[in-house]
């Protein structure tokens, strides 16, 4: 029982430590004050969430669908730990980089893995709280309440995500084991997963905007209305188990809601089980992936390296690494999916329909006012693209992610230029790449002019470009070569926010600039104007930091 109780403690250090993750060197001051800033953010952007959601039950109220909360807050409460549990299973409960040291613990398997899969429990029920707590104080606040309806309600939120947590957890043991048996397993994991995110992206924003079509806000309101009943009804018919809890929390019976716990935890006793049986296969199976890969013989290398340049092998690793590294693909590949989303909405809804129908959260336009403004909106649309690119920093921490195997770079006979251009490039072609057929999809569609066209193209690509090789030279000038996992380096690092928060500072900032100086002058074409002089301002601004980048800086030796 002690060393049950010491696995879960350092899983639950770990999924703490992985808000501000200790840099090897650093002061345990500096380390307690990252904590409490992130444990700040944590509890600032739960409240958020929990007034939000909060405000969606007071909607529910006001249209006279109060008995439709219970079923909405378990669907709410259900979702949220799916996804957490569907992106963390895989590094949390297989495919762990220290698999050998876990098994050779004088631990049972079975402690091992209810260890691991009670963190995911854990932070699933932490994200259904967050979201049904709110949700139910409300429902209660107007609805006739007695003790046993509160019980059942409080005892809901850490029951309701065990069974559809359980159902996550065994979708992503079946993706990993179906794409381990390709060659390029990592590859398809993150397509498979993107997909996956994609799906869920487009499909909440096209509810908002079918939601958002109704012409004044009562109509919207009924719109939600309809969907919140429908998505009680819904999981209900699918879900039984969600009426019983339903049926208890509403009536205070006690029978359909002990069928409702009993299903639950067994349920997530059987998730255990089964995961225990199959902890050894899937695990086994992923550490020995890497010997179904080609054996290369000499001829066969000297084969491949016939015609391949320096900085062509070293952009080809850059690729590698990126798909090598699940967290470090969702985090740079979103962008470009993105990019080519925002376009394709933008051609088959039209920018007037998308505008005034209120899927853009906080933009409330009207249909007169687009018609008013159409040839000034159509000039923000590369702010959004400059927006999107830095979603996408793959160079940026390209440096420390060469970690414990810096000295590799370091050793190789070619100038510091070659390496970090290979890093660079291997991020700005994928970008110019995407921003191009964003900008063709949209001129051939007609929603955007050939010169917007190339604005898209120009200033994307301008602010990307000095944006990524200004954190660059931060991740050069202080790399972090001993992080434990790349999420120290790929979520939370300098370079990182430096890329992201710069992009969304140039984005609004920009746009808004951009709209002032033409409601200013009157004209759009001074939008045009700024757009392209901005664009190329900034790429050349970003060549000159990177030529100082490259005199001024000697790889790996920190």
């Amino acid at each position: 029982m002690n060393g049950f109780a010491l696995l879960c403690r350092v899983q639950v250090l770990a999924l703490v430590n992985s808000l501000a993750p200790e840099r090897q060197g650093s002061k345990r001051r500096s380390r307690t004050a990252r904590l409490a800033l992130a444990g700040v953010v944590a509890i600032a952007l739960g409240a958020l969430m929990a007034a939000y959601v909060a405000l969606m039950g007071m909607g529910l109220v006001a249209m006279g669908l109060t008995e439709v909360i219970p079923a909405f807050a378990l669907v709410v409460g259900s979702l949220a730990g799916i996804v957490f549990a569907f992106m963390k299973a895989r590094g949390t409960l297989f495919g762990l980089a220290d698999w050998d040291h876990v098994m050779s613990l004088p631990i049972s398997r079975r402690a091992v893995v209810a260890s691991r899969l009670g963190t995911v429990f854990l932070a699933a029920i932490v994200l259904s709280a967050v979201f049904m707590t709110p949700l139910f104080v409300v429902y209660f606040l107007h609805a006739p309440a007695n003790p046993e309806s509160v019980i059942f309600a409080v005892l809901s939120i850490p029951l309701a995500p065990l069974a559809p947590v359980s159902a996550s957890v065994f979708a992503a043991f079946g993706v990993t084991m179906l794409t381990v048996r390709f060659r390029h397993a990592n590859l398809a994991y993150i397509v498979l997963a993107l997909a996956f995110f994609t799906l869920i992206f487009v499909g909440a924003y096209a509810l908002s905007f079918s939601a958002g079509a109704a012409s004044d806000p009562a109509a919207k309101l009924a719109a939600f209305g309809s969907v919140a009943s429908a998505m009680g009804a819904g999981l209900t018919a699918l879900y039984p188990p969600a009426a019983w809890a339903c049926e208890g929390i509403i009536s205070g019976s006690a029978l359909p809601f002990a069928v409702f716990a009993a299903f639950s935890l067994g349920v997530a006793l059987a998730c255990l089980e089964i995961m225990q049986r199959l902890y050894l296969p899937i695990n086994g199976l992923l550490a020995s992936k890497g010997g179904a890969r080609d054996r290369y013989t000499a001829e066969r290398l000297r084969e491949r390296r016939s015609g391949a340049s320096p900085f062509r092998a070293m952009m080809n690793k850059e690729f590698r690494t990126l798909i090598g590294i699940p967290s470090y693909a969702f985090n740079c590949l979103f962008g470009y999916i993105l990019m080519v989303v925002v376009a394709v909405a933008i051609s088959a809804m039209g920018m007037r329909e998308l505008l005034t129908s209120g899927v853009v959260d906080g933009v409330e336009i009207t249909d007169e006012a687009v018609r008013a403004y159409a040839s000034r909106l159509v000039v923000l649309i590369p702010w959004v693209y400059v927006f999107c690119t830095c979603m996408c920093p793959s160079a940026a921490c390209s440096i420390s992610l060469e970690g414990r195997s810096a000295w590799l770079m370091s050793t190789v006979p070619v100038p510091p230029r070659t390496v970090l251009g290979a890093k660079l490039a291997a991020n700005a072609l994928p970008a110019a790449i995407t921003l191009a057929i964003s900008a063709i999809v949209l001129v051939v569609s007609g929603e955007a002019g050939a010169l917007q066209g190339l604005e898209i193209v120009v200033l994307g690509f301008g602010v990307f470009y000095l944006l990524i090789t200004i954190a660059l030279s931060v991740d050069a000038a202080s790399p972090n070569f001993a992080w434990n996992t790349p999420n120290e380096v790929v979520k939370r690092s300098m370079p990182i926010m430096v890329t992201v928060f710069g992009g969304m500072a140039a984005a609004f900032g920009g746009g808004f600039a951009c709209w002032m100086l033409m409601d200013t002058l009157g004209a759009a074409a001074a939008g045009d104007a700024l757009n392209l002089g901005l664009g190329v301002v900034c790429a050349a601004a970003g060549h000159l930091v990177f030529r100082r980048l490259c005199h001024r800086t000697v790889l790996f030796t920190r």
